[in-house]
């Protein structure tokens, strides 16, 4: 169940992380929210930084968990 629990709050941290690295393409170009979801400079990003507050969220949680 403990790896249950860190894997969901990985995932959920690189969308997070994806969401918000969008949202700051939106409001700093012209081009549709949808677009910057998408946009190969966004998926190049994410490979390259995107993983590091992931890792970071399930290291920190993998620690705090209790073993079973």
């Amino acid at each position: 169940m403990k790896a249950t629990k860190v894997m969901l709050a990985a995932i959920a941290s690189f969308i997070t992380t994806w969401s918000s690295v969008s949202l700051i393409g939106y409001a700093l170009s012209d081009m549709p929210l949808r677009e910057c979801f998408i946009n190969n400079g966004t998926i190049m990003f994410m490979l390259l930084f995107g993983w590091i507050p992931a890792f970071i969220v399930a290291c920190d949680l993998d620690t705090k968990l209790k073993k079973y």
